[in-house]
Order: C-alpha cells, then structure tokens, then sequence
C-alpha cells in the first residue's frame, strides 16, 4: 500500500467518508483532508511536526499484510488472516494423488488417469 492510500484509509478510519478524498493524489492533500476530520478548516497548512504526528499514527493504523500458502485437502479450509492483518496473496498449491493414500494405480480403472496416476485395475 503506497502512503497516500495508507492516508486515505487513515482518514476513513478516523471517521472520513473515503468518496472525500478519493481524488486526492498527493500527501499533502490527504494529510490537510485529515486535519480538517479532526477540528481543523479548510486550507489548513500543516507544519512538518504535525505531519510527522500524523505519518506516525497512519503508520501504526496501516495493518500488516499476510501472505498464505495452502495445502490442498480432502476437507474444507478456511483461510484468514492472523490478528491485525490483511490477507495479501493466498497461494493455493497443485492438487496432487499425494491428498489422499487411496489414489493408486490399483484403486484406478485401466485407462484412466487422475492426478497423474495411471489405472491399472480391470476390474476382476
């Protein structure tokens, strides 16, 4: 997440509605938006102690992302993220024969393969 959309979900967290800034593109902009959310009027020029102020908290409000990898199973999984953060890519591996001990060639009709392993049952 880039800084200005950090800002912008700061504003929104500080009680802003998200469509008031969402033609904001600069720092600046956001960071006066802020100001005026918390009390301040419009045009307010911030001095770089409070933009610090203000950079520190969005920093401290902005969650950690989290990656997953997954391993297929036979059961359903329920992916989330872990407390105070955000899923960010959720790799879901290839399902492989090695789910489930029964996907061998003798359990498999003669002909047909699933997960990579050939049949070899005929059936008697």
């Amino acid at each position: 997440m880039d800084n200005v959309s950090a800002l912008k979900a700061l504003y929104a967290a500080l009680g802003g509605t998200a469509s008031d800034v969402a033609s904001t593109t600069t720092i600046v902009e956001v960071l006066n938006a802020i100001a005026v959310l918390l009390g301040g009027t419009g045009g307010a020029t911030l001095n770089p102690d409070a933009i610090a102020n203000i950079a520190a908290v969005a920093s401290s409000l902005v969650p950690e992302t989290q990656n997953v990898s997954v391993t297929p199973s036979t059961t359903k999984q329920e992916i989330t993220a872990d407390s105070g953060k955000v899923l960010g890519t959720v790799t879901v591996k290839a399902v492989t024969a090695s789910i489930d001990d029964n996907i061998t060639a003798a359990n498999i009709k003669s002909g047909v393969t699933i997960l990579g392993v050939d049949g070899t049952y005929t059936g008697e």
